[in-house]
């Protein structure tokens, strides 16, 4: 699910739940599209620069380079997120 526009409130519970799942937010487009399939959340992320962090940058698209990426799912998302999930 990507929630193109969220709310506060959203923004606040996808924020704390990919936390508690241990995902730095900071590397988490508000645009990525969350599901959870067979115990892992997989999410789209920003690719960083390993010598300083900072967030790579694209000059052809003129946007942030991302990846697709996964972690355990450790806590399950609320219902109200409407997170997609399959499997166990």
């Amino acid at each position: 699910m990507a929630v193109i526009h969220p709310t506060e409130e959203e923004r606040v519970a996808i924020c704390e739940w990919l936390t508690a799942n241990g995902i730095n937010v900071k590397s988490v487009p508000l645009h990525s599209d969350f599901a959870v399939k067979g115990g892992q959340i997989h999410y789209t992320e920003f690719v960083r620069d390993e010598e300083t962090g900072n967030i790579l940058y694209d000059p052809t698209t003129r946007s942030a380079v991302e990846r697709t990426a996964s972690a355990p799912c450790l806590v399950q998302p609320s219902a109200s997120l409407n997170i997609p999930t399959w499997g166990p």
